[in-house]
C-alpha cells in the first residue's frame, strides 16, 4: 500500500460512489483535502464508502475545491453477520449525544437506535440530526480507520425501536442496565458470537410500561457499576465491554 513521504498511514477520506478508474473528491471531503491539507499532486490517499469498500488513489489534478484522482486498488469487504453490537440509547440533551455516536463509531459498533423513552428531555425538532449524525460518524470512521459505518436510525420511540429490532436481529441477546439490585455484571455474561442488543434509558428511569416492554422480550437486566451513570457513560461502558476482544 501507498503511504505519505513521512510513512504514515495516508489520509482517509468519506467517498460514495468509489469505482475503478479516476473520480472526483468534491464536497467538504474535497475541500478538506484542497484547502485544509494542501494537497499535491502525486499524493497518495486512502477512500472509503463506509460499506465495505476500500481504496487507494493517486491525487492527478489540484482544482478550486476538490482534486480528480486515480483509483489505483480497490478492496471490497464483507460486513459480519454474527456478533453484531446493537446500542439502543435514550436522546441525550445538547450535544452529548453526538459525543456518544463518535464514540460508539470508535469503538465498533454496528448499529446506533436514538430512542424517545416517556422520560428522555425534551428537546426540539431539527431535520438536520440525521445529516448531523452521519458527520459525526464519519469523522470518527476516518480518524479510527473504521471501513464499516454504523448504522444510525430516525429517532423512535422505544416500541417502535423494539419492533424494527426484532425483525432485524432475530435470536439476539436483549440486555438493558439496572443500576443495583440482584442484576449479573456484564463481565459475566456470555456473548460470544451472538448478536447483541442493548438498551440504554434515560437518567429519570423507565417507565413501568417500559420495563414491562422488554421484560416481554426476555432482555436481560445487568450491572456495569454500582453507580447511577449518564446515558453517554452508560452506552460507552456497555460497548467497551461488548466489542473488546471481537
Amino acid at each position: 500500500m501507498a503511504s505519505e513521504d513521512s510513512g504514515t498511514r495516508p489520509r482517509r477520506f468519506y467517498q460514495r460512489p468509489i469505482m475503478e478508474g479516476e473520480l472526483q473528491l468534491t464536497g467538504p471531503e474535497g475541500r478538506h483535502l484542497v484547502q485544509a491539507l494542501r494537497g499535491r499532486c502525486g499524493q497518495w490517499v486512502e477512500l472509503f464508502d463506509g460499506a465495505g469498500t476500500v481504496a487507494q488513489a493517486e491525487v492527478l489534478r489540484i482544482e478550486r475545491s476538490g482534486a480528480q484522482l486515480a483509483v489505483r486498488s480497490l478492496e471490497r469487504l464483507e460486513a459480519r453477520e454474527r456478533g453484531r453490537v446493537v446500542i439502543a440509547a435514550s436522546l441525550a440533551k445538547g450535544e452529548r449525544f453526538d459525543w456518544l455516536i463518535g464514540k460508539c463509531t470508535e469503538l465498533g459498533v454496528d448499529h446506533i437506535c436514538p430512542v424517545r423513552f416517556e422520560r428522555t428531555v425534551k428537546q426540539g425538532g431539527s431535520n438536520k440530526a440525521a445529516q448531523r449524525y452521519e458527520h459525526v460518524a464519519v469523522s470518527a470512521a476516518k480518524q479510527c480507520g473504521r471501513v464499516f459505518l454504523p448504522t444510525i436510525d430516525e429517532p423512535a420511540t422505544l416500541g417502535d425501536c423494539a419492533a424494527a429490532l426484532e425483525g432485524q436481529y432475530p435470536g439476539a441477546l436483549w440486555l438493558t442496565g439496572r443500576a443495583r439490585g440482584e442484576a449479573a455484571k456484564l463481565t459475566e455474561v456470555d456473548v460470544a458470537g451472538r448478536d447483541v442488543v442493548a438498551f440504554v434509558g434515560p437518567e429519570g428511569g423507565l417507565t413501568e410500561a417500559e420495563v414491562q416492554l422488554l421484560n416481554e422480550r426476555q432482555a436481560q437486566g445487568v450491572r456495569l457499576t454500582e453507580t447511577v451513570l449518564r446515558i453517554e457513560t452508560a452506552a460507552i461502558a456497555f460497548v467497551a465491554i461488548l466489542c473488546a476482544g471481537r
